[in-house]
């Protein structure tokens, strides 16, 4: 789920490291009028990133999800946006937290560092909280004695397992995923269940999780990740959409001849480029679509379209 934020950080540094070499590696090309567009360029994108970085450590992080633990309410290849304020901050997992908002409720869904490797973020539905008391009966959940309804559950298999399905090292910590407890979750831990029940390595496996290690409550989906060929012909038509954009002032400014030969000629050649640039990225749009045809592409569009924007329940 870090691809996303490892992306970031790698931004980041050669930002950081530009901003050093400009800065202290040759101080004459700073100096020099001649690079400021440069230096101005490199200096808004390091603020810029470091703002984002900061954000991100304090108000929302991006996650991408790789496994099909919690399907069908989130699908692998889903880009989603987990706010880290609501459940205030534990610093490096170690202390209580501190600045909270609100505790995890029953039914959140939330990103947390996964107990047996710290190394790797999980997402799961919380379904018991301090004093609950949780008993799995053939695939049914039981909170305090009381059958749970969850419209958004999974199962992939009818068949019922047993503790002689898994070896000692894989087998659930109560002795079966589809039957156990009561199990009485205890102060500052959270059950954690995938809601797609018969593929999801959870607490059923390794126990409640510790409140320190919450991360964040997922929020948002806003994109979700096309096939190869349907993204570059969705990116080449609207980098098309927005070359036609900037033509059209471009078009309708009449030329000044205050301006000067030099500046008539460069708009001239930056007119020319963009539209170059326009007609090669509609071609190779149209290009990619016959190639994998045009109800292959609106129905991955139509796909993304009804994954972008949804709050995540």
């Amino acid at each position: 789920m870090e691809n996303l934020n490892t992306i970031l950080y790698i931004m980041a540094g050669v930002l950081t490291l530009a901003e050093a070499v400009i800065r202290w590696g040759f101080p004459a090309f700073r100096k020099n009028p001649a690079n400021a567009g440069t230096i101005e360029t490199v200096d808004s994108l390091w603020v810029a990133m470091i703002i984002a970085l900061s954000l991100k450590a304090v108000l929302v992080q991006p996650f991408t999800i790789p496994t099909g633990s919690m399907e069908d309410t989130l699908l692998v290849g889903d880009y989603l946006l987990v706010k880290k304020y609501e459940y205030g901050y534990s610093l490096f997992n170690k202390t209580p937290r501190f600045l909270q908002f609100k505790k995890p409720q029953k039914g959140d869904i939330l990103v947390f560092v996964y107990p047996e490797d710290p190394s790797k973020d999980f997402i799961k539905r919380c379904r018991g909280v301090a004093g609950d008391v949780l008993e799995y009966k053939n695939k049914e959940l039981y909170i305090n004695g009381v059958k749970q309804d969850e419209p958004y559950v999974k199962h992939i298999s009818s068949r019922i397992d047993s503790p002689a399905d898994y070896n000692i090292v894989d087998r659930p910590r109560y002795g079966s995923r589809d039957n156990f407890g009561p199990v009485t979750v205890e102060a500052g831990q959270y059950f954690m269940m995938g809601d797609n029940r018969d593929n999801s390595l959870d607490s059923r496996f390794w126990g409640p999780v510790d409140e320190k290690l919450i991360k964040g409550k997922a929020w948002v989906i806003y994109w979700h990740s096309l096939n190869t060929a349907n993204f570059i012909a969705l990116f080449s038509l609207v980098t098309g959409a927005v070359c036609f954009l900037m033509l059209i002032p471009m078009w309708a400014r009449k030329p000044n001849p205050a301006d000067g030969e030099l500046l008539l000629q460069e708009a001239e050649s930056t007119k020319k480029f963009i539209l170059y640039l326009m007609v090669g990225v509609f071609v190779l749009a149209g290009a990619v679509i016959f190639t994998v045809g045009l109800a292959e592409f609106r129905e991955g569009l139509g796909f993304l379209g009804s994954r972008m924007f949804r709050l995540i329940h």
